[in-house]
């Protein structure tokens, strides 16, 4: 898919229905999210946060999506792939607001070049206790990334086009103690799971329908 298809759907994108439960049971099922959520401590109120799923022209007009590479430190997304983005502080307007301000401390995005498409379904994460709004997004060209060196080990920008019809992959991860079977997108080196395979795969299941 290049760009230039990609932005000939949005009026698709924006006005399709969204099946974000579906999309996210490919990643993780109902069943090891239900198994999940019973750790949770729901006495505690979950913080907001918001993440930018940035699509733009990358190498040869291909529509390309940011992701970054955390750091490592002392929690539990640390050296995980994710969508810039972060916690919602008093002072942001709106989600949306959250969003695009994380992602240009992360990644150096100027505000102003961001369109936004529509919001994407909310994702509860009971290890971090956050609830993640996600924002689907574009811009008519490249930004010129700046990692935040405290927080981002790596930029990293992908070809739409790898994840369309990309099969997911079976993995094992540790929630409270206990493993469970879950799946992710894997290209190259890049192995994407948890929210933000559960993000994309509603990314990918919305192009997918409007095409």
């Amino acid at each position: 898919m290049n760009f230039d298809e990609f932005k000939y759907q949005i009026p698709k994108l924006e006005s399709a229905a969204l099946n974000g439960k579906t999309s996210h049971n490919k990643i993780m099922d109902l069943k090891v999210r239900e198994n999940i959520f019973k750790e949770a401590d729901y006495s505690v109120e979950p913080k907001e946060s918001a993440v930018l799923c940035l699509i733009y022209p990358g190498k040869n007009n291909l529509a390309h999506i940011v992701f970054i590479l955390r750091k490592n430190y002392k929690g539990h997304h640390a050296g995980q792939i994710a969508f810039p983005g972060g916690k919602t502080e008093p002072e942001d307007l709106s989600a949306e607001y959250t969003a695009i301000r994380e992602a240009k401390e992360e990644v150096g995005i100027d505000p102003d070049q961001v369109k936004i498409i529509r919001k994407l379904s909310p994702i509860f994460i009971p290890i971090s206790n956050y609830k993640v709004q996600a924002f689907l997004a574009y811009t008519d060209r490249r930004p010129v990334f700046k990692k935040q060196i405290s927080e981002v080990e790596e930029i990293i920008e992908a070809p739409l086009p790898d994840f369309l019809n990309l099969p997911l992959v079976p993995i094992r991860k540790k929630y409270f103690d206990k493993t469970y079977n879950l799946y992710a997108f894997q290209t190259g080196n890049l192995l994407i799971w948890g929210a933000t395979a559960m993000i994309l795969s509603e990314i990918v299941d919305l192009i997918k329908k409007t095409q």
